[in-house]
């Protein structure tokens, strides 16, 4: 695989969404131009060719560009500046109707607080307006 800073995609002048023939024809595309048969008269031209050929082989064999394609992600990922944003919670809410199945329930409430006993009439009446529509089910 080529260092870091030899960028496969870059080499050849694709973008990364880039599909195998359009790799193909920018790979055959730079070969000619930079081929020491055809640009004998440039010193760099082998050196080149050399990126372009390695580009390609990495980029051409489909196992090879997602190894390449997986470590660019981590590494743009790594480079990113740290953030204190919270992450997104996304929640999932079913539009089917909810059914529940419940069999018979018994409660039974135990409480004993230190009350007045105007305190204490009120909070009798709450709960027995609370528990109302249970009392007949149960008796």
């Amino acid at each position: 695989m080529p260092a870091p800073e030899h960028d496969p995609y870059a080499v050849l002048g694709v973008p990364p969404s880039a599909s195998a023939r359009e790799i193909t024809v920018a790979y055959r595309r730079l070969v000619r131009t930079l081929h020491p048969d055809t640009g004998a008269g440039r010193p760099d031209a082998r050196h080149g060719l050399d990126e372009v050929l390695a580009a390609y082989r990495t980029l051409h064999d489909p196992r090879r560009r997602a190894a390449h394609d997986a470590t660019r992600r981590r590494r743009e990922r790594s480079r990113r500046p740290a953030t204190d944003a919270q992450p997104v919670v996304r929640v999932h809410r079913s539009e089917a109707p909810i059914r529940l199945r419940t069999g018979p329930v018994r409660m039974e409430f135990t409480y004993e607080l230190p009350l007045r006993r105007d305190e204490r009439d009120a909070v009798e009446s709450l709960l027995a307006w609370l528990l109302r529509p249970l009392r007949g089910r149960d008796d």
